[in-house]
């Protein structure tokens, strides 16, 4: 029996690592002892590790990530067991290498498809094993979106966009393994879920659509599906009848339990279940007194336990190609309980795509969609307003709800995110920031809204962009001051040029600007970047 480490950085993020979910199954598959960790946990540095995996993300978590590495390479018996994968480590391997003094063996690139490149006798595709859900309770880290089904339909994608690194992270398109296969073993080890998370990058690109929605919605996943919890008693009762005797199912199962308590009334029911659950805790094996006592303590579980129906969902999470949308496949997408139904709108030029696709998902009875926008990329800053714009215009007319999610493009080749597009800037790009963070990164349907966020066309966008951060995030503060108005009025009377040199030189940081010598002319404008804004119980923002 081998003492295996997962290790994911410290950096903040939605999903749990899949990556690891599936070597954890692969390794207990083995035999082997298991641990996860988030961080740099200083409490197992007292022992030497048979093999760490530490998995990577986004390249702009460089720092960390390295720091990460660096860290956990002293704790492993022998460096030829420490291996690094994930996106970072395949699109920056030199990079990685040569942070850390690591060697081309030490790193997996791309999917983890045979366990024989670590040594191992065996040859497993580790992709395609279940995750192993167990192991997001060994930390204190929730992951948002970590109690989901997730899974995928495909790999790959054969568009090859440039801004994307999936060409190089899955290189070829396919079809995977059955996915009802992959949510029956997650319901048989760890349970039924709610939703489902469909990570594919082009799901429209598989040859045979309608055969994967029809697996789909056999898998319990059809429009108008819902979902009624079955409990971990459950779960964790059955675990215990195929064998499983892990502290950590006891635990789990105690703690459920215990919080039941609270929905049994009182009375003789009440009493009889707090004694069972008192003698659970001092009997020499917890999980052969579940079995046990099944019979006696099951009907009570049953009649307390919530029993609410839950309306399920499915979500293609990276969202669909408008560019492959049309009446059949979205006919069979509407066939799903898809909600929301993604739709990237990366460009301008395919507004006349993106509009089409939005019309035949409103024909076909789909009602919420997220758009993905990128901008920073080639786009210049008015085509952000035109395409958001046009995702208002689709919601008054259909009566249906657009979600868009601005999204700042960052090469994967830069380790920060500070790069700017062709044709932005940084004071462009910081008031977009200071815009998305009082929607909390969402610009949604409401029309009043977002003509007050954004402006009321692109001549006030641009304005609002040009605005001092504090202006943009406490609108209505400095409104009620006059103070928006006085710079307003200094703004106007510049000419484009002058515009242009003011936003070069609020560009710099506070300090840097502290030391600039300002020109005359921006002398009665310059001021209002240094507003500093103070909330006080009075204030409703």
């Amino acid at each position: 029996m081998r003492n295996i480490l997962l290790v994911e950085p410290a950096y903040k993020n939605k999903y749990p690592p899949m990556g690891l979910m599936k070597i954890s199954t692969y390794h207990k598959q083995q035999g082997d002892r298991v641990l996860f960790v988030k961080g740099i946990e200083k409490t197992i540095s007292e022992r030497l590790w048979d093999r760490i995996y530490v998995t990577t993300l986004f390249t702009f978590d460089f720092d960390i990530t390295i720091k990460t590495i660096n860290y956990y390479k002293t704790l492993v018996e022998n460096l030829s067991n420490l291996f690094v994968g994930g996106i970072m480590a395949t699109l920056m391997k030199d990079r990685v290498i040569e942070e850390t003094g690591l060697q081309e063996s030490n790193i997996l690139l791309g999917l983890f498809t045979d366990s024989s490149i670590t040594g191992d006798s065996t040859s497993v595709n580790i992709d395609l094993l279940p995750l192993d859900y167990d192991i997001l309770d060994m930390i204190a880290y929730k992951y948002p979106a970590g109690d989901n089904y997730f899974a995928y339909l495909t790999r790959g994608c054969p568009n090859r966009c440039a801004f994307c690194a999936v060409p190089i992270l899955e290189p070829t398109f396919h079809v995977t393994n059955n996915i009802k296969t992959q949510l029956n073993t997650i319901d048989d080890l760890y349970g039924p879920k709610q939703n489902l998370l469909l990570l594919d990058n082009n799901i429209l690109n598989a040859p045979d659509l309608a055969s994967l929605v029809d697996d789909l919605c056999n898998a319990g996943f059809s429009k108008g599906s819902y979902f009624i919890d079955p409990g971990i008693y459950d779960v964790v009762i059955e675990r215990y009848k195929r064998g499983d005797r892990s502290a950590y199912l006891d635990r789990k199962l105690s703690q459920y339990l215990d919080g039941l308590k609270k929905r049994v009334p009182g009375g003789e029911k009440r009493d009889n279940y707090i004694d069972l659950l008192l003698d659970a805790e001092t009997a020499s094996d917890y999980a052969d007194y579940m079995l046990e006592t099944e019979e006696k303590l099951r009907p009570i579980v049953e009649k307390y336990k919530s029993k609410s129906k839950k309306m399920r969902s499915v979500d293609f999470n990276q969202g669909v190609d408008a560019r492959r949308i049309n009446d059949s496949n979205m006919a069979q997408l509407a066939r799903l309980a898809i909600k929301p139904l993604r739709i990237a709108f990366d460009n301008i030029a395919f507004e006349k795509l993106y509009v089409q696709a939005v019309r035949l998902a409103h024909k076909h009875g789909i009602a919420e969609i997220s758009n993905y926008i990128l901008f920073n990329y080639e786009d210049k800053p008015e085509d952000l307003y035109q395409r958001l714009e046009c995702n208002i215009k689709l919601n008054q007319e259909l009566g249906i709800r657009i979600f868009s999610f601005p999204m700042k493009y960052s090469p994967v080749e830069l380790t920060d995110r500070s790069y700017i597009g062709e044709h932005w800037n940084l004071k462009y790009l910081r008031a977009i920031s200071a815009i998305l963070h009082v929607t909390q990164g969402v610009v949604a349907a409401g029309t009043s809204f977002f003509y007050k966020a954004f402006g009321s066309d692109v001549v006030e966008y641009l304005e609002i962009l040009a605005m001092p951060r504090d202006m943009i995030m406490y609108r209505f503060h400095y409104e009620g001051t006059g103070e928006t108005d006085e710079w307003k009025q200094h703004y106007r009377v510049l000419s484009y040029s002058d515009k242009d040199e003011l936003l070069t030189l609020v560009s710099k940081t506070v300090t840097e600007l502290k030391q600039e010598v300002i020109p005359d002319k921006f002398r009665e404008i310059i001021p209002f970047y240094f507003l500093k804004y103070k909330k006080n119980d009075s204030d409703e923002e």
